[in-house]
């Protein structure tokens, strides 16, 4: 599908099988799909429409509702959020990890709030269990409210100034910005 959709990365998102098509306007989108299904046809590519939807406001694109500029997490993920056990093992806990890791984009400082969980998967205990202390469960706690409130993440505007916040620079004048 990259191949197929080689520079409509303005306007797609391939995976696999499946295409997100976005657009500004209502003329816009309707020049992005016609541009899409071009590309299928001249690949001599097949698409199920009973399995395709069109001119979606909002539309579930794994695991989260995106549209119109935002993007939040889908309802039946913050349930499994909701309704996950507290841990008792370490296969347990990088499970939750995992479903936090997901969605860490809506939480600030995720990796300072799970900091006890991870360290918890540390420790010489046997292969399984695992020492559940105050900090762990402090920490499963705030992380199950911050990630089941309803954020929103929205598309940045380019006419305001904006922070890019990361931790993967150590070195602040190494990190360069472009638009």
């Amino acid at each position: 599908m990259a191949q197929v959709l080689e520079n409509c990365d303005t306007f797609t998102v391939p995976y696999l099988d499946d295409i997100a098509i976005f657009s500004d306007s209502w003329e816009d989108h309707l020049k992005h799909v016609d541009e899409v299904l071009k590309r299928i046809g001249n690949a001599q590519l097949i698409i199920k429409p009973s399995k395709c939807k069109f001119a979606q406001n909002h539309t579930k694109y794994f695991g989260h509702i995106v549209g119109g500029g935002v993007r939040s997490p889908a309802e039946a993920k913050i349930k499994a959020v909701m309704d996950f056990p507290t841990p008792a093992t370490k296969t347990q806990i990088r499970a939750f990890l995992g479903l936090a890791g997901y969605y860490a984009h809506y939480v600030k400082n995720i990796s300072l709030i799970a900091a006890p969980l991870t360290q918890s998967l540390k420790s010489k205990v046997k292969k399984e269990r695992v020492n559940w202390t105050e900090e762990c469960n402090q920490a499963f706690s705030e992380l199950k409210t911050r990630l089941t409130e309803m954020s929103v993440l929205y598309a940045p505007d380019y006419n305001r100034e904006f922070i890019a916040q990361t931790d993967g620079f150590r070195d602040r004048d190494r990190f360069v910005s472009t638009r």
